[in-house]
């Protein structure tokens, strides 16, 4: 195996693992159990920039999530270890202690939450008991600015607004930059929600179209409803005009298309990842998975989080 293999879990064997459901997976035809099968290693490949997002699911909230935080910050700390993705956009970290708890046991990277005095524009936005977005990445990318966008749009994303990131880096010898934007679209599959997303989806398109033409730029994030018809009602995907839009792709539309969930308890693929047409062109076709980490920790969805990380990557050199 080459070394460029050797660690990462292949994208067939993460469909298996999710199609076969968190307990066991077919073999043989016959149903044996996960931890007997594999063992969860790296997802990074050193030829491409891989990135995810994940809800963590009320992270130091105290009163809300799972009633563990200990063991919650571990299992994230775990998830975020094993997977080793270059870039990971999270979303419903309450804590500022307990995401830097969590940066400080992930070697080699570092993080930036919203309301940290280098992101302009956080502390304005954001209270102390409310859910905050955030970015961990490798060391090798460095954070050139950072800033909250689309405030004036807060009510829409649910008091929530989106976090810009620009990084520099290098990428097969060149000098590369991106820009990580960080979003959690409005909840709830009813008619509020859906308006919200709807509209908050029409301002996120406006500010790229604006302000990102031809850049480098990833949204990723909760977008709490799906591409192909909406959670509330199957009405039409408040994201239908991103969808036909040439300037943008959902580089995660597979997974939508092959009904593959990204949260414990509902089939709906509700977490996202949007590239300008620049960079949609540099995505690794078939890379889009959702990770299990059902599949060797247990009792995931009580003590770790509702929702899985999801993945994509890019060639950039």
């Amino acid at each position: 195996m080459s070394s460029g293999n050797r660690h990462h879990i292949s994208i067939a064997l993460l469909a298996l693992l999710t199609a076969c459901g968190p307990d066991d997976a077919m073999v043989d035809g016959v149903a044996r159990p996960i931890a007997s099968l594999v063992a969860a290693e790296s997802l990074d490949r050193p030829d491409t920039v891989d990135v995810g997002s994940w809800n963590v699911e009320w992270l130091g909230a105290g009163d809300r999530g799972p009633t563990d935080e200990a063991l919650q910050l571990d299992h994230a700390a775990t998830v975020l270890r094993t997977i080793d993705l270059d870039v990971v956009g999270i979303v419903e970290v309450v804590s500022e202690t307990s995401f830097a708890d969590l940066v400080q046991s992930l070697p080699g990277r570092h993080g930036l939450i919203v309301t940290d005095p280098a992101v302009t524009g956080g502390r304005e936005a954001y209270g102390d008991d409310e859910q905050k977005v955030a970015l961990v990445l490798k060391d090798r990318f460095e954070v050139t600015a950072a800033h909250v966008v689309l405030d004036e749009e807060s009510w829409s994303f649910a008091g929530r607004p989106p976090m810009e990131v620009s990084l520099s880096f290098f990428e097969g010898g060149r000098h590369r930059t991106l820009d990580v934007v960080v979003v959690h679209f409005k909840a709830m599959a009813n008619a509020d929600g859906y308006r919200r997303r709807t509209r908050a989806a029409a301002a996120l398109q406006g500010w790229l179209a604006a302000e990102h033409a031809r850049d480098w730029v990833l949204v990723v994030g909760d977008f709490n409803d799906d591409l192909d018809r909406s959670t509330y009602q199957a009405r039409t995907s408040p994201f239908a005009a991103l969808l036909m839009d040439p300037a943008y792709r959902f580089t995660t539309q597979a997974l939508t298309e092959a009904e593959i969930s990204t949260t414990v308890h509902f089939s709906a693929t509700i977490d996202h990842h949007l590239a300008t047409a620049s960079l949609a062109r540099r995505f690794v076709e078939d890379s889009a998975a959702v990770v299990r980490p059902d599949t060797w920790i247990a009792r995931f969805g009580e003590t770790t989080s509702d929702h899985y990380p999801v993945l994509t990557r890019y060639d950039l050199r």
